[in-house]
């Protein structure tokens, strides 16, 4: 039994030993093909791995690309009006309720206010004296015409009626701060507050009986969101190819697009994001855009001139990234690059290459091992 288990001890060490020789053997026929230096690598002549290696020439070129970026959802300029009261007044009566359409110059609520009357009044007297004024000038001048009304007593006239006229203009500008029609205003009557612009009621705090002094806030916002601009911030770099009227795809969902088109292209550049902001308008008739709502912008870009290089081109090193040139047949130099992303699979070079430099393209992984 003894020597039994000294033979099998012996077999096993034989076929380890047998394995590791083969090992050994295997691991040298199928090294990394390369050897490594403080420029770069080359490649072991006859190796296979040059086999693997993908080379191309950089060189510049138009890129029809998608560019895509985060966007906000905003209403338009002058889409949106705070409905409040430049002076002091009650609320005793309400026209539209939260949701209700309305078109411009429709009454929204009235407000009984000792400002407006007052206002009213003024204008009332100012205009009143102005018409006795006017056609009084009309009778002294028939007498001046004939003699009968000295020149000092026709001055004295005009002036006067000058006077009232002003007196008058005055108060119809400070009735228009109420922003009504000072033809249609009558003493005594409350002041109907009016909406300035059509759309629909997105704001209703309006208490009935409740007092709106000047400092308070605007109780009531109508809007019109039957379009909407959506903001972009786009890096400057890919500015260059988009102009106003270039359609644009908004993604709002993953169910959800909308179609837009550039209005306006930013030419002051955000300091702290590097960005210009692309303003998109939308149609929203469907109410699908929400100011404030987060969305996704596709641009049909197009980029002149740009040297671009696969991704599977670039890798990370300790401090920068790079890509390996050729310098000569079997060797390859570490060039440092800043790059970035054009679209998936795609990198634009900012620095490190100008063109005309043969690049391993695919299979530079292997050169890591």
């Amino acid at each position: 039994m003894k020597y039994r288990l000294i033979a099998l001890m012996l077999l096993a060490s034989a076929i380890y030993g047998c394995g590791t020789r083969h090992g050994a053997n295997g691991d040298a026929a199928a090294g990394p093909g390369f050897t490594s230096d403080e420029n770069g690598v080359s490649i072991i002549a006859g190796s296979p791995l040059a086999a693997k290696l993908k080379l191309v020439v950089t060189a510049p070129q138009t890129l029809d690309v998608q560019l895509t970026t985060t966007a906000s959802v905003g209403p338009k300029s002058g889409s949106v009006a705070e409905i409040g009261l430049p002076f002091g007044g009650r609320v005793i009566r309400a026209f539209v309720r939260l949701g209700d359409p309305v078109r411009r110059g429709q009454a929204l609520f009235e407000v009984s206010s000792s400002d407006y009357l007052e206002a009213v009044r003024d204008y009332l007297e100012s205009q009143s004296a102005a018409d006795l004024a006017t056609a009084n000038r009309k009778r002294k001048e028939t007498l001046h015409r004939s003699g009968m009304l000295s020149d000092r007593e026709w001055e004295e006239v005009c002036a006067e009626t000058r006077n009232a006229e002003n007196a008058c203009e005055l108060a119809r500008r400070c009735l228009a701060l109420f922003n009504v029609d000072a033809s249609s205003v009558k003493l005594g009557e409350p002041l109907r507050v009016v909406s300035p612009i059509s759309g629909r009621v997105v704001r209703n705090d309006l208490v009935i009986g409740g007092y709106l002094g000047e400092e308070d806030e605007a109780p009531m916002t109508v809007a019109d969101l039957s379009s909407v601009w959506v903001t972009a911030n786009v890096k400057a770099a890919q500015v260059a190819g988009l102009a106003a009227g270039q359609p644009v795809e908004i993604e709002i969902d993953a169910e959800h697009r909308a179609e837009g088109r550039i209005f306006y292209v930013g030419e002051v550049l955000d300091e702290k994001t590097r960005t210009l902001p692309v303003v998109i308008e939308c149609d929203n008739t469907q109410r699908l855009l929400k100011p404030g709502m987060f969305v996704t912008a596709r641009f049909a870009h197009r980029m002149a001139e740009v040297l671009a290089i696969p991704a599977s081109a670039v890798f990370q090193g300790t401090d920068a990234k790079f890509v390996y040139v050729q310098d000569s047949p079997n060797h390859f130099q570490r060039v440092p690059v800043q790059v970035e992303t054009v679209e998936k699979g795609l990198q634009r070079v900012l620095s490190g290459l100008a063109g005309g430099e043969t690049i391993i393209a695919d299979g530079g992984i292997y050169l890591s091992e």
